[in-house]
């Protein structure tokens, strides 16, 4: 179970956003051309507060990843493994962002990471309905499957410093390394179907060979470069799932192809 340690974290969270969502209103309250230029750091940017809203957002997205895996295994339960593409898609793009923010340092990245994690958590909510929809799922069974994935993920934290993933700086790798693991599973199973992977393969390679430019960023520990590779990288995973889709479909139609053929003969 949690210690005391996430009520410090989390009060400390609050009072971060309390210190947000005060700053406007206090700054329209004055006239600043008045006030003399102050020599210490911008407030929100006081290290002790960036690093307790860091594992706030870390614990939030450790949170939300939980949910999200409870209701990618239950569409995929319910549609046989046919609905969870684009939920897996945006999961992936919420997670590389939450594994992203270690290496930030200021509020205004930090928010803004966060409103992007809200954005995907949007559209994760929308393709869910539209799944339960097509596939007839109940919202209730979904629910608990959720309910217990967040309980087992709450347990599992012993202490923010050691138990929090999300709020390591090597967090990005670990995302990178589990998505080439997926991407190797995912094309011997095609393999396997017959599917050809040749141009899924290659991209699969490249999006490999972005590694190194993901530890160095990492290890200059440059965000601005980080986001750089992010965005090359997320241009290649959306090459690399069209392309898959691309070819399931071409090996549907032959297969129906060949079936046409075979009943004509």
């Amino acid at each position: 179970m949690v210690t005391g340690d996430r009520k410090a974290v989390l009060k400390a969270g609050v009072f971060l956003v309390l210190l947000l969502l005060i700053a406007p209103y206090v700054s329209a309250s004055v006239d600043t051309d008045s006030l003399p230029a102050s020599r210490q750091p911008d407030a929100v940017d006081n290290p002790q507060l960036i690093s307790a809203f860091k594992i706030h957002t870390a614990y939030l997205g450790q949170s939300q990843e939980a949910r999200m895996n409870a209701v990618v295994s239950y569409i995929d339960n319910i549609s046989k493994g046919t609905g969870t593409s684009n939920l897996e898609q945006i999961e992936d793009d919420y997670l590389v962002i939450a594994s992203s923010i270690p290496l930030m340092t200021t509020n205004a990245e930090i928010s803004q990471a966060r409103d992007d994690m809200r954005v995907q958590t949007q559209l994760f909510s929308e393709e869910t309905k539209a799944q339960l929809v097509m596939f007839n799922g109940s919202t209730g069974d979904m629910r608990a499957n959720i309910d217990a994935s967040v309980q087992a993920a709450d347990s599992s934290i012993t202490n923010f410093k050691d138990s929090l993933w999300l709020a390591k700086d090597s967090a990005r790798l670990m995302v990178f390394n589990n998505d080439s693991q997926q991407r190797a599973v995912l094309l011997r199973s095609m393999d396997r179907q017959g599917i050809d992977t040749t141009l899924a393969r290659n991209i699969s390679d490249q999006i490999d060979a972005q590694r190194a430019n993901l530890q160095g960023a990492l290890t200059s520990n440059s965000a601005d470069s980080l986001k750089n590779v992010n965005t090359a990288i997320k241009m290649l995973n959306r090459q690399f799932r069209t392309t898959v889709d691309n070819s399931r479909a071409a090996m549907t139609l032959e297969l129906k192809r060949e079936a046409l053929m075979a009943m004509k003969e």
